[in-house]
């Protein structure tokens, strides 16, 4: 017969849980962006992910980690709404700010900044190059090529996760990484198929 006195009801009223949960609720949403075919939507979604992220980081005690978090809200809202310019043609923000180079080296430097004051471990000056790469990928690339990006990025984050033992930040990392390679193959495969039914015609 189960004892259900195995199960500690007090659990759910543990601070750790809700900590927990947080993290889970943002590592759904990223999946759900990872599997977004669209830029836009991979944006934004990654963008509402790393606000929970920020929060579940800051309440396990990494503080590098959730300002990097922050920080990345701003790149990737700052990004959408470059793209969104771009398109209308309607920049009012000079030009030498919005350029990519400066946006780049702008958020790669306050990533750094946040390593020398906040790293306390190794992990963290990951989840910094992690911040560093994607500061220059979301102004530079786009498509495949920014899914790969995403991927050396989460591979990064994941030895942090590792470190503070956020399950749902492991999870995350590992399913995201899965999500991402599994659309780069099918979009390779769907190319490849395309060319052949070219070079059969032809």
């Amino acid at each position: 017969m189960l004892d259900i006195a195995v199960f500690d009801v007090q659990f759910f009223f543990e601070p750790l849980f809700w900590f927990q949960l947080i993290g889970f609720a943002s590592m759904f949403i990223g999946w759900w962006a990872n599997g977004q075919k669209q830029d836009c939507k991979f944006i934004h979604g990654n963008m509402i992910a790393s606000v929970l992220t920020a929060i579940h980081l800051g309440l396990l005690g990494s503080f590098l980690g959730m300002a990097n978090q922050l920080v990345n809200v701003i790149r990737f809202r700052l990004c959408q709404s470059l793209n969104s310019d771009k398109d209308a043609n309607s920049s009012q923000l000079n030009a030498w700010l919005t350029s990519p180079w400066v946006m780049s080296l702008i958020f790669s430097t306050i990533a750094i900044s946040q390593g020398l004051l906040w790293a306390e471990h190794w992990s963290e000056w990951c989840a910094v190059l992690a911040a560093i790469t994607m500061s220059f990928s979301l102004f530079f690339l786009a498509g495949s090529q920014l899914r790969l990006a995403m991927i050396a990025s989460n591979l990064l984050n994941l030895m942090l996760s590792i470190y503070l033992m956020s399950w749902s930040g492991i999870l995350y990392q590992v399913m995201a990484m899965a999500i991402l390679t599994q659309g780069l193959l099918r979009e390779w495969l769907d190319n490849n198929t395309t060319d052949n039914e070219i070079a059969a015609v032809k």
